[in-house]
């Protein structure tokens, strides 16, 4: 008589599990990549389920892509995983105390370890994005530039693209948003920033040994 009684604890305890993760997996997960010794990239992986079941997107938003459909993806009790063949990428974790753990690869294998947004970091999504201006060098020459803001569970994680200049991830160290204020510096190109929030856009000057005017607007998603 214990086999039986033993088998329906198993199923049974299975069966209440099964809500528990899926309430605790819901919601917009963010983590950080090392990609290189002064070069990270925010990864976002997004959780819904719904009354057909899961639905799992990807964000980059240092990258500039959000809600990316990748072409396979299970989650099977806390265990997640994805894989897509366009980015020959793939990511494989379980939750551990509140953790999304996990290793994600892209030519190469990285720890990826994803921590859920909670209320106060999700009213930071409406700044995040890439933000593109003209940076106005001698009055005439024009070098675009782009701002990438991501957030992340310890607030935002930014970097700074060239695209003229095939430079892309620049860290962007120190970095302050207000309703009205945005500030950031940048070490590796001695660069600083500060603007204002007028007419739908950052105005303000960018200071790379000289002075220049810079006006971020941001691209709709």
């Amino acid at each position: 008589m214990q086999k039986p009684l033993f088998w329906f604890t198993l199923l049974l305890s299975m069966l209440l599990s099964a809500p528990l993760f899926a309430e605790e997996l819901t919601g917009k997960w963010r983590g950080n990549l090392q990609m290189a010794p002064q070069a990270e990239l925010t990864l976002g992986i997004n959780i819904y389920n719904g009354p057909q079941g899961y639905t799992l997107t990807i964000d980059s938003p240092n990258q500039g892509i959000f809600d990316y459909s990748p072409s396979h993806f299970k989650i099977d009790g806390s265990n997640v995983q994805f894989q897509d063949d366009k980015l020959n990428a793939s990511f494989t974790g379980a939750l551990q105390q509140g953790l999304l753990r996990g290793e994600f690869s892209q030519g190469k294998k990285l720890t990826l370890n994803l921590t859920k947004l909670d209320e106060a970091q999700l009213q930071l999504l409406e700044n995040e994005g890439s933000w593109f201006g003209d940076l106005i060098i001698n009055n005439s020459a024009r070098l675009p530039l782009v701002l990438n803001i991501a957030v992340a569970d310890k607030g935002y994680h930014v970097t700074l693209d060239s695209p003229k200049q095939q430079s892309f991830g620049i860290p962007v160290e120190t970095f302050s948003l207000t309703a009205d204020k945005m500030e950031f510096k940048s070490a590796l190109i001695n660069a600083n920033y500060s603007a204002i929030w007028q007419d739908n856009s950052w105005q303000g000057t960018f200071v790379q040994g000289a002075a220049m005017p810079l006006v971020l607007k941001k691209k709709q998603n």
